[in-house]
């Protein structure tokens, strides 16, 4: 008995001091180095922050109106479709769910590069408007406020319809029904028990769409132009083109500390939304077609389909179509898989996508586990909910910054292993909630026959969360296939990843060799995405 205690506390403390070391040299170290570049002139630092933002009075104005637009808007569809997901039974309502998953598998550049086709001055609906509608000059819908909005919005909806609906889907009955019986009427059980029990799961999704779109990076400045910009772009253009380290180091601390605020209330709100097994719950109903309210649901979930699918479909229908004749091509496919010369920096579409595989593999596997061991209560290091909450508040950008003063530029391994850090909180979230399924008296019978704790984790813990160390896998595969902003700084021209290649072309208005990069971004992203749906059926994330 003692050899085996001697196992545990050796497996617990090496678990513990390899996460420990990991997120001290991999997170606290680059953010320290770039926060305390705040300080560099003491406090007249903050001064210089002051005169800044009261002389750039827009940057502020942009970063939080937009940002609470986009929240607004995006709770304004998720909440309504997640009743109708919820309550509703319809064909394709599986499919529809699924949609949740898109804010995390559908990478930014992508829903920038979708929407230029369908709304940019040359894009389908301006086509539309010229050839039929005798328009003269391109409608400005996309460059600007409104391209954001409806951006932030398509990428964020999908994150409070999975929130809410899920909260909807477990609803106890019983207090419902008990209030009918009291004579309520259908608006005042709404307004008095259901809107109470869904109103944590409503403010937990908004807090993280309203973090998500104010750190929102590569839509706003593909979308915004010069005369939007926002916090993010900002701390992104004084470092990486001004090289103000200092001002760039204010905003971000200013930023961090302002998100903290929001994160500590998603943090709250989220911790009361957890999904338990009710006795009581209510079966949906069969969606009328034939009653002007089933009319109305079916009229609005089309809508939601529409939003969603058209943009993606956009994508290849742009790739494989020639766009002045129509006729179908394949010279999209022919540029990216067999390119005659090289181009941005000496580099080929081929590097591209394997630079973006090989940092996904890296990740993903180094993030979950990590995730497993952060997640086993044996090898739990104290302040890991302070680094989850403090992870939400922390852009990219800022991360990326730490890195570049840490680390330098051109490491192929620091992108791979920065990137796990940005797909860690989902493998903790993914795997945390797998084990917290396992029953503990299959765990207490194992130790009582004698088992270590790294026996308990082979023989009876892992076989039980295969699907959650799978899924959390291709989970973390889909965050680091997306990313941009991490790779902008820190890549060198070195190791471009898919997104950043079609960053690149946007930027030089090749649109169509940059649909074409995003098709094969996307067919990689949606077997990751069904790869997901496979393996984490009902498992919460976030």
């Amino acid at each position: 008995m003692d050899f085996g205690m001697g196992k545990n506390n050796a497996f617990r403390l090496a678990g513990s001091a390899l996460l420990a070391s990991f997120f001290a040299l991999f997170f606290a170290y680059p953010l320290v180095l770039i926060f305390s570049k705040a300080f560099a002139s003491g406090f007249s630092g903050f001064f210089l922050l002051a005169d800044f933002l009261s002389s750039h009075s827009a940057l502020l104005r942009n970063s939080f109106f937009q940002a609470s637009i986009s929240t607004f808007f995006a709770v304004l569809i998720g909440v309504p479709a997640a009743y109708i997901v919820a309550r509703r039974d319809f064909p394709g309502k599986k499919l529809l769910k699924a949609f949740s998953l898109v804010p995390a598998v559908f990478p930014s550049i992508l829903v920038v590069l979708a929407f230029i086709i369908v709304l940019g001055n040359n894009g389908w609906v301006n086509s539309f408007l010229s050839k039929y509608l005798g328009f003269n000059e391109p409608v400005q819908f996309l460059y600007g406020f409104f391209g954001i909005i409806v951006a932030h919005v398509f990428y964020n909806f999908p994150l409070v319809l999975k929130f809410v609906s899920s909260a909807w889907e477990n609803l106890d009955v019983s207090m419902k029904e008990a209030a009918k019986t009291l004579g309520a009427g259908k608006l005042r059980v709404f307004l008095s028990v259901t809107l109470p029990q869904l109103l944590p799961s409503i403010l937990a999704s908004a807090s993280l769409v309203f973090i998500y779109t104010f750190m929102s990076f590569a839509i706003v400045i593909s979308l915004g132009g010069i005369q939007f910009t926002t916090l993010e772009v900002e701390i992104y253009r004084q470092i990486s083109r001004g090289l103000n380290f200092e001002l760039g180091a204010l905003l971000a601390l200013f930023q961090f500390v302002a998100l903290s605020l929001v994160a500590f209330a998603y943090s709250k709100f989220s911790s009361r939304t957890v999904i338990q097994e009710r006795l009581y719950t209510e079966k949906p109903q069969k969606l009328n077609q034939n009653s002007l309210r089933g009319i109305v649901e079916l009229f609005f979930l089309f809508l939601v389909v529409l939003f969603v699918a058209v943009p993606i479909l956009s994508i290849f229908v742009f790739s494989f179509f020639d766009a002045a004749t129509g006729a179908f091509s394949l010279d999209g496919i022919k540029t990216i898989f067999f390119p005659s010369v090289k181009s941005l920096s000496g580099t080929t579409p081929i590097s591209a996508i394997f630079n973006s595989l090989a940092f996904a593999i890296i990740a993903s596997v180094t993030a979950t586990f990590l995730g497993l061991l952060a997640s086993l209560k044996q090898t739990r290091i104290k302040g890991l909910n302070f680094f989850l909450g403090a992870s939400i508040a922390v852009s990219v950008i800022t991360l990326a910054f730490g890195y570049l003063v840490a680390f330098g530029s051109g490491n192929f391994f620091i992108i791979a292993l920065g990137h796990s850090v940005l797909a860690f909180p989902f493998a903790l979230r993914i795997i945390g909630n797998a084990l917290a399924k396992v029953d503990d008296a299959s765990v207490d019978a194992a130790k009582t026959l004698g088992a270590n704790d790294f026996s308990v984790l082979k023989l009876v813990q892992l076989p039980r969360i295969k699907g959650a160390i799978l899924a959390s896998i291709a989970f973390g595969f889909a965050v680091s296939l997306g990313e941009l902003g991490l790779v902008l700084v820190l890549y060198d021209g070195v190791f471009p990843t898919m997104p950043v290649y079609i960053f690149r072309l946007l930027g030089t208005y090749q649109i169509f060799a940059a649909t074409t990069m995003g098709l094969v971004l996307a067919f990689i992203s949606f077997i990751s995405f069904y790869a997901i749906e496979t393996f984490l059926k009902d498992v919460r994330v976030f």
